[in-house]
């Protein structure tokens, strides 16, 4: 295995700039996830890495090697794509070993590498098969097989799970994880399935517009995020965003926002206290407050800092270990996150609490986290 560098990799076609200076540093044995939406570039960077696209400046280096002009078969890298590529006229067995027959590797040396690899993805019973014969997750281990069976500095995966269903996606990433612990392999990611991103990553990269917005471990990007794009982008359901006035108080700073409840809108001054080296310079100006929808919940849950206070509901989603609120606060909707069981009472106004720990605070103008 080996270490991944992409230092100010730009690409571009004709005039357009697809790829605008991207850094990415990738530590031997770690796990990179590229996320973003179609069209942000991630498919570009990881072609380019893999040398089917060319770089039109900065550099790619795996290991100490510059790899910018090396040819793809040369770069020792293996790719796992999303529509399997599988030869439909030779069996799993020979579909694994076709890489290493091409190879000039010894026939012993490859029955033995393939038997290794398939009772690894626990399929040594289908050797014999056709991929016609297998599943859609049966045909991704076959894929997954012949590019984990060469043994590659760098494992590539290109939305390898979108034509899955829901349950095998499920199966299929416990896999690719339980797989990246067993080899402790160096792995880029490519999706736009925030939920892959967050499961198996050890690091993700947002992309926007062929422009990295955070680099950084799932649980910095979904607690702190640099703005409200990767806000929005990660967490399911999305960041709640409540623009509001940031005012002094007793305490410190708060911010008003208008809650229904009872049939009418009532003020609420939700504490800024925690947050006051950001909002200082905010006073009488708009901010926009973050919460995610399990930092609103029903009260008496979590941290006792957490305000209580009254708001109608407007709609439920019951979602199965737990129950989605509609909300209504400053004429916007807003969702709350509640146990199933509170959620079965739910008629009208109910009490709820907002834990403003958990609250991220953006520059409106700038959509950039103040804290």
């Amino acid at each position: 295995m080996a270490s991944l560098t992409i230092k100010n990799a730009v690409k571009r076609y004709g005039n357009v700039e697809v790829l605008k200076g991207v850094d990415i540093d990738l530590e031997d044995g770690e796990f990179l996830v590229l996320l973003g939406a179609s069209g942000c570039g991630k498919s570009t960077l990881l072609n380019m890495i893999a040398g089917l696209e060319t770089v039109t400046e900065g550099e790619i280096s795996i290991g100490d090697r510059v790899i910018n002009d090396v040819h793809p078969k040369d770069r020792d890298i293996a790719m796992v794509f999303q529509s399997y590529a599988l030869y439909p006229n030779m069996t799993v067995g020979k579909n694994i070993a076709f890489g290493l027959e091409m190879r000039g590797v010894p026939k012993p040396e490859r029955e033995a590498a393939v038997f290794e690899v398939a009772k690894m993805l626990q399929m040594d019973h289908l050797l014999d098969r056709k991929p016609s014969q297998l599943s859609g997750g049966q045909r991704q281990r076959v894929a997954m097989g012949r590019a984990l069976v060469r043994r590659p500095k760098v494992f590539l995966f290109d939305e390898p799970l979108s034509n899955l269903d829901a349950k095998l996606r499920l199966e299929m990433r416990t896999e690719i994880k339980r797989l990246h612990k067993r080899l402790n392999a160096t792995m880029v990611y490519v999706t736009h399935d925030q939920i892959e991103a967050l499961t198996l990553a050890d690091r993700i990269a947002i992309l926007k517009d062929g422009e990295v917005q955070q680099l950084a471990s799932p649980a910095e990007i979904y607690d702190r995020p640099v703005n409200m794009f990767v806000a929005g982008l990660v967490g399911s359901p999305p960041m709640n965003f409540i623009t509001t006035k940031v005012s002094r108080t007793e305490k410190g700073f708060g911010a008003e926002i208008y809650v229904r409840a009872h049939g009418a809108e009532h003020p609420i001054l939700l504490d800024l206290t925690d947050h006051s080296t950001s909002v200082a310079p905010f006073v009488g100006r708009d901010i926009v407050i973050g919460l995610r929808p399990e930092a609103i919940t029903q009260a008496g849950v979590g941290s006792v800092e957490t305000q209580s206070f009254a708001s109608e509901v407007d709609v439920t989603e019951a979602t199965g270990a737990d129950t989605l609120c509609i909300l209504n606060w400053n004429g916007k909707e807003v969702m709350a996150r509640v146990s199933f069981g509170y959620a079965q009472i739910i008629e009208g106004t109910m009490e709820f609490a907002v834990d403003m720990s958990r609250a991220s605070l953006f520059d409106p103008d700038t959509e950039t986290r103040l804290d």
